[in-house]
């Protein structure tokens, strides 16, 4: 399930994916995604909760995620990702050789840092 979290703000988009996702659900998250980012002036931060995140269904979700994630790259400004797995941390220094943003890693009881991350920039 993709969802958007309640510490929304501003510029500030956030989103916790849980379970293993579908393509039909990355499919409904880019025009939510698109209506946000023209809300907040063509730049956001994001936080990315993937505390409940176990992987995709399939190749074709995961297609969906890269897909979105390369349509959006240069409209978002920082990503903080929340996680408490070895390799989400990986992905958050790995993403930051393939995407403008900055890109910072938080554990899963470090919600205030990762939202203090997203709000300096």
């Amino acid at each position: 399930m993709i969802q958007f979290l309640p510490q929304n703000d501003g510029n500030l988009v956030a989103i916790q994916l849980s379970g293993k996702l579908t393509h039909e659900e990355f499919e409904t998250l880019e025009p939510m995604l698109d209506d946000q980012i023209d809300k907040d002036g063509g730049e956001i931060c994001l936080l990315l909760d993937l505390r409940e995140f176990d992987g995709y269904e399939d190749l074709h979700a995961m297609w969906e995620h890269f897909s979105v994630v390369r349509k959006h790259h240069n409209e978002v400004k920082r990503i903080a990702v929340l996680g408490n797995k070895e390799w989400e941390r990986r992905f958050a220094e790995l993403a930051v050789r393939f995407i403008v943003a900055d890109v910072g890693y938080f554990e899963d009881d470090d919600l205030e840092a990762a939202i203090g991350f997203l709000q300096r920039a």
